[in-house]
């Protein structure tokens, strides 16, 4: 079993959160990788309304896991909550000043650690590698 695509898939997976988790431990508050992600979608998707419901499908989580990270990061003041016009029972969720700042510094310090990644093998390689994870996610779908 521990041969088997999936499992090796499943345990780099967990390796590569646990290293970026370690290396922003201290970072702003210890922020969790999937905290991170959060961010970089509004920061993403900016001007862009984006409520509870579309964070829960990106994280691929359920709407009460994606409130108790929004809950999370709103309580850090990384982003707000504010109520839809049009739609009184709808909260649209927005990055604050200080979510956007925190947000491009990570960004910044990911893509240095994922080229260190991608330094560590050949381009031939990183290619192969994106083809073939590509195509698990899109049959995983």
């Amino acid at each position: 079993m521990v041969d088997t695509i999936g499992f090796m898939i499943i345990c780099t997976g967990k390796m590569l959160i646990k290293n970026v988790n370690n290396a922003f431990a201290s970072f702003h508050s210890g922020l969790t990788f999937e905290q991170m992600g959060v961010l970089y979608f509004l920061f993403k998707n900016e001007g862009g309304d984006m409520i509870q419901q579309d964070i829960a499908k990106l994280l691929n989580k359920t709407k009460s896991a994606a409130l108790r990270t929004i809950n999370i990061l709103e309580s850090k003041k990384y982003l707000k909550r504010v109520t839809d016009r049009e739609d009184r029972r709808k909260n649209i969720i927005q990055l604050t000043p200080s979510g956007r700042q925190v947000i491009t510094k990570i960004h910044k310090r990911f893509l240095d650690m994922d080229l260190a990644l991608n330094n560590a093998i050949s381009n031939e390689d990183a290619s192969t590698c994106r083809k073939v994870l590509m195509g698990i996610q899109h049959k995983c779908t």
